[in-house]
């Protein structure tokens, strides 16, 4: 029987950020086995980006209209395939556009899953739900990273195809399980592909949002640069196998996960939105930037996981910001975000691309000067939370 609940919302989170992390312990085997550059890790990274940043907005706005669950089945199903296109052929040229093709469906997912859980909660226990939909995708990320890492050890190839599959059966599940929120409209509604420009948002967009969308695309440039340039320098720098990258990758989003369950309700009872915010965003920017300088292997992997773990406490306080100063058109406001993080994602990958081969750990240390900005910011702009 379909149900609004957040149990289930939940459940199918975990397996299906399982699903969608697979591949990134095996994509720098995969542009070595092409003999392709290291800039491409950039533009592959880039290019899903470019995908997420068009379609954020159409999605999210036809959800409001038409309802959320075709959206979200089609985003993981068109992610799936999309991925298996990515795995197998070896064109560049080709493999640039399924990352553009995937980063499209895969939005559709990822907008409409935080309306829809914005949907069935209230402004009483949202942040609560969200830092748990936060820990399950973490735990999802690890768990996907490690799957990913053993199944393609001696072929890339594999972890793609079983993440096809497994897209495709949990795209089944999404139609199963959950019932649907948003009543149809009968409206004709117009599609156009999102353009750099807000004006379209003014009836929705004010000063704090304007504030909180650049503290977005700061944080994703800065996660991005981080997420595109790790994988890479754990296999071609460190020369570490894929079952390792994949390992490692794993312990750190379980010690995130479980800093989301057990630190982000105390910081929230403690804490207002706004405080927490700022100085999570302090560490952030301290931590990677010990990522950036250590010499000592440690002190670098210990710093890693304190990123990964003080960034899934970010997360879902950062959402639970938006969804307060939103006061409708859930699905709308959400796909603004993830406009904003896609510009952070598509800026951040492609910078860290161009610089990893002047300097391993200089991406690093970008993101943390970056996150350093964003901390500034909030210093000096104060974001109005009801």
């Amino acid at each position: 029987m379909k149900k609004k609940s957040v149990t289930s919302l939940l459940i199918l989170a975990l397996l299906i950020q399982l699903v969608l992390n697979m591949a990134h312990p095996v994509t720098p085997v995969l542009i070595r086995t092409l003999g392709l550059p290291s800039i491409m890790f950039g533009i592959f990274f880039a290019s899903m980006s470019l995908g997420n940043f068009f379609f954020s907005p159409i999605w999210g706005g036809l959800s409001d209209t038409k309802g959320r669950i075709k959206f979200l089945v089609l985003g993981l199903f068109g992610y799936g395939a999309s991925q298996l296109g990515f795995g197998f052929v070896t064109n560049p040229f080709l493999i640039v556009i399924f990352r553009i093709l995937g980063g499209a469906f895969v939005t559709s997912y990822l907008t409409v899953s935080l309306a829809y859980l914005t949907d069935i909660t209230t402004k009483e226990n949202r942040l609560k739900i969200m830092s748990y939909y936060a820990g399950a995708t973490t735990i999802g990320g690890a768990l996907g990273a490690l799957l990913g890492g053993v199944l393609g050890n001696t072929n890339y190839k594999v972890t793609f195809l079983w993440q096809f599959i497994l897209a495709t059966i949990l795209s089944l599940a999404l139609y199963l399980v959950l019932g649907e929120t948003v009543e149809k409209k009968k409206e004709k509604v117009h599609i156009k592909l999102n353009i750099f420009s807000f004006s379209k948002y003014g009836d929705l967009l004010n000063k704090n949002l304007i504030v909180v969308m650049i503290l977005i695309m700061i944080f994703f440039f800065s996660s991005t640069s981080y997420n595109s340039s790790i994988n890479y320098y754990i296999e071609s720098i460190l020369n570490l196998p894929p079952t390792f990258n994949g390992v490692f990758l794993s312990i750190a989003g379980v010690i995130g996960f479980l800093a989301n369950i057990l630190l982000t309700p105390i910081i929230g009872k403690r804490f207002t939105k706004e405080v927490s915010f700022k100085y999570i965003t302090l560490i952030l920017s301290l931590s990677m930037m010990l990522v950036g300088l250590s010499k000592n292997l440690v002190v670098f992997f210990g710093s890693v996981i304190l990123f990964v773990a003080v960034a899934s406490i970010y997360v879902p306080i950062q959402q639970n910001i938006v969804s307060t100063l939103a006061k409708e058109n859930y699905g709308t406001l959400m796909g603004l975000q993830n406009s904003a993080k896609a510009v952070g994602m598509v800026i951040g990958s492609l910078f860290a691309g161009a610089i990893f081969d002047f300097g391993a750990k200089l991406p690093f240390v970008a993101s943390g000067i970056m996150l350093l900005i964003g901390f500034a910011i909030l210093m000096k702009i104060k974001i109005e939370v009801e």
